[in-house]
C-alpha cells in the first residue's frame, strides 16, 4: 500500500471509505460539493489558482486559433459561410474571467479582419449554478449578451447533455451545429474523475483508494475535508478494461503493451465528454486546452502513485496524450508543444474533414503557442516579479506592453509605480496615464482582496492626476461599496482642485460614520470658515 504525497500510512484516524475504484471515491463527490457551494468565492478568494489559464496573453492564442479556423472554414468551404455562428463551448468556465479576455480579444481581430462579432456564438458552461448566476448579472457581460454573442448553460462533464441556453432559449443537440464546434477546457480536466492503473510489464491492476482523517469529518466543511484527506491506495488484477466502449478498451491495450512500469491516469471521463461534444456538430470539433499535464507517450512511463494537489478543490495531471486520441477522423490533426513546458501545457484537437488542410490554425498555433505562447509568458512573468523593487518606469511599462496591459501584472507593479512617481517627466507621465486606461479596459472585477481600481487612484494622486483619481475611487465604490477611507482620500482630491464644498461634504460623511476618524477632522478643520 502507498500513500499520496509518499507519506507512511499511519494508524487509522476516521476511515471515511474504504478502497475503492478511483474514479469512483469519494473524492469526486466532495469536488462537486466544494463547486457547488463555494460557486465565485472559489476564485475571488484565490482558492482555486486561475491566472495563468485566465490571462490576456492566452487569451489571445485562442482567439487567434479560432479566428484562424474561421478563415480556413471560409476557403474551404464557401458556401457554409453565413449560415450560423462558429461555436465556443467553454467547459467549467468558473469566474468567466478568460471568457471576458477571450470575447474583448476576439472583437479586435474580427474588426482588424472586418469580421463581424456575431459570426462567433461563445457559450460559458458549469456544473455550479451559482457561476451561471454570477455570469448574468456581471455588467462585463452585459453587452456581450445583449448582442447574441454570448450565452450560457449548464453543463455536468460527468453526464453531459444537449446545452439549453439559458439567454437565447434555443437548445444545441446532437447534430444540430452544421459548422464545427470549438471546446476550451482550460484547468478542467484535472478536476473531473479519472481512472488509475498500474501497468508493469504488460499486466493491468486497477489501483483503489481509501480515503481517511485525522480529525472528525462531522467538524470539518468541505474544503478542510479536501485539504485534510489521507489518501491510500491499493491494487486489484483485472482481467479486461472496465469499459463497455470498445475505442476505450482498445486505448488502454496500446497503455499496457507500450508501457513498462507506471501509474496511468486514463480520462475516461473526459474523453466521453468530449465525444458527445463532438456528436453536437455535423463536422466534428476542435478542442483547445491548457493544464498541467503530458501529451509525450514516453513521459507518461514510470510514473509513481499520484498525489493530490490541493488548493480549495483537489487536482491532478492530466494525460493529455489520451486526450489527443479521441476516436477521431483518421485525419484529425494534433496540435502540441515541440518542447517541453514548465507550468501549464497548451494543446489543440483539430478532429474535422480535410484536417490537414486547415492551414491557417496550424500556422496560428505555431506563432501564438509554440513559438512564444503562454507557457512562456508565465515564466517570464515569475522571473520578472523577483525584480519589481529594481525596476525603473520604462521597464515596467515595456513587461505590460508584452502582457497585453494585464490588470493581474499591473497590480504587482503600482506600489513600484508609486514609488516613481514623482520622477515622471511628461512623456513618461503621458504613457503611464494611457497604460492605465488600457489596463482598465481589460479588467474584469471579481471582487477580490486587491482593489485595482483604489490602487489606481492612489498612483494617480501620487501624481497630481487629481481629477483621473477622482474618476478610480469612483470606480473602487461601484464594485466594493462606499468605504471611510475611500471617501476620505476623494475629499483630499477635490481640496486639491480647489472644490472644497465637495470635500467638506465627503468629510461630514466620513465624520458621521466614523468620528474618531483624526485625518477627515483635520482636513475638515482647515476648510471650515
Amino acid at each position: 500500500m502507498t500513500t499520496d504525497d509518499q507519506a507512511t500510512a499511519d494508524p487509522v484516524g476516521h476511515r471515511i471509505e474504504s478502497p475503492r475504484a478511483f474514479a469512483r471515491s469519494l473524492i469526486w463527490q466532495l469536488q462537486h460539493r466544494y463547486f457547488a457551494e463555494r460557486g465565485v468565492e472559489a476564485w475571488r478568494q484565490g482558492e482555486v489558482p486561475h491566472y495563468v489559464t485566465s490571462n490576456l496573453t492566452i487569451a489571445n492564442a485562442y482567439a487567434e486559433i479560432v479566428l484562424a479556423l474561421l478563415r480556413d472554414r471560409e476557403r474551404l468551404f464557401p458556401g457554409e459561410q453565413g449560415k450560423e455562428p462558429l461555436t465556443i463551448v467553454e467547459l467549467g468556465a468558473g469566474s468567466g474571467r478568460f471568457a471576458f479576455h477571450f470575447l474583448k480579444r476576439l472583437a479586435a481581430l474580427c474588426a482588424e479582419a472586418e469580421v463581424a462579432p456575431q459570426a462567433f456564438r461563445y457559450v460559458l458552461t458549469d456544473v455550479a449554478e451559482a457561476n451561471l448566476d454570477f455570469w448574468r448579472r456581471h455588467p462585463c457581460f452585459e453587452p456581450w449578451f445583449a448582442s447574441g454573442v454570448l450565452d450560457m448553460a449548464r453543463l455536468d462533464l460527468t453526464q453531459p447533455e444537449p446545452l439549453a441556453l439559458r439567454v437565447s432559449g434555443s437548445t444545441i443537440a446532437a447534430a444540430t451545429l452544421r459548422g464545427p464546434l470549438v471546446v476550451i477546457a482550460n484547468y478542467v480536466f484535472d478536476s473531473v474523475p479519472q481512472d488509475l492503473f498500474r501497468l508493469r510489464d504488460g499486466r493491468a491492476q486497477q489501483c483503489l483508494v481509501s480515503l481517511s482523517l485525522d480529525e472528525d469529518p462531522a467538524t470539518l466543511d468541505v474544503a478542510e475535508t479536501l485539504a485534510k484527506l489521507r489518501v491510500d491506495y491499493d491494487y486489484a488484477d483485472i482481467a479486461e478494461a472496465p469499459y463497455p466502449e470498445p475505442w476505450l478498451r482498445r486505448l488502454l491495450a496500446d497503455y499496457q503493451s507500450t508501457l513498462r512500469d507506471t501509474h496511468l491516469l486514463f480520462p475516461a471521463t473526459g474523453l466521453r465528454c468530449l465525444e458527445y461534444l463532438a456528436s453536437l456538430s455535423r463536422q466534428g470539433l476542435l478542442l483547445l486546452s491548457a493544464d498541467k499535464g503530458e501529451h509525450r507517450l514516453p513521459a507518461l512511463d514510470g510514473r509513481l502513485a499520484p498525489g493530490l494537489v490541493r488548493h480549495g478543490s483537489v487536482s491532478l495531471p492530466v494525460n493529455y496524450h489520451a486526450l489527443t486520441q479521441l476516436r477521431a477522423r483518421p485525419e484529425a490533426v494534433v496540435l502540441v508543444p515541440d518542447s517541453h513546458h514548465n507550468s501549464i501545457n497548451v494543446i489543440g484537437l483539430l478532429s474535422l474533414p480535410d484536417a490537414a488542410s486547415h492551414h491557417e490554425i496550424q500556422d496560428a498555433y505555431r506563432r501564438h503557442v509554440r513559438e512564444f505562447g503562454p507557457d512562456a509568458f508565465f515564466s517570464i512573468t515569475k522571473h520578472a516579479r523577483q525584480t519589481i523593487p529594481q525596476m525603473s518606469t520604462e521597464d515596467i511599462l515595456a513587461y505590460l506592453r508584452l502582457s497585453r496591459h494585464d490588470s493581474h501584472q499591473f497590480g504587482r507593479y503600482l506600489p513600484r509605480l508609486r514609488e516613481l512617481a514623482a520622477e515622471f517627466d511628461d512623456a513618461i507621465r503621458a504613457d503611464v496615464i494611457a497604460a492605465i486606461d488600457k489596463v482598465w479596459e481589460t479588467y474584469f472585477p471579481l471582487g477580490e482582496d486587491l482593489d485595482l481600481a483604489n490602487g489606481i487612484a492612489a498612483l494617480l494622486y501620487a501624481m497630481d492626476e487629481f481629477a483621473l483619481a477622482l474618476r478610480f475611487f469612483a470606480r473602487s465604490i461601484a464594485i466594493y461599496g462606499r468605504d471611510t477611507g475611500t471617501l476620505c482620500n476623494m475629499a483630499s482630491c477635490h481640496h486639491m482642485l480647489d472644490q472644497d464644498a465637495q470635500a467638506a461634504a465627503l468629510l461630514r460623511t466620513v465624520l458621521a460614520y466614523e468620528p474618531a476618524n483624526l485625518g477627515a477632522a483635520e482636513l475638515a478643520a482647515r476648510l471650515a470658515p
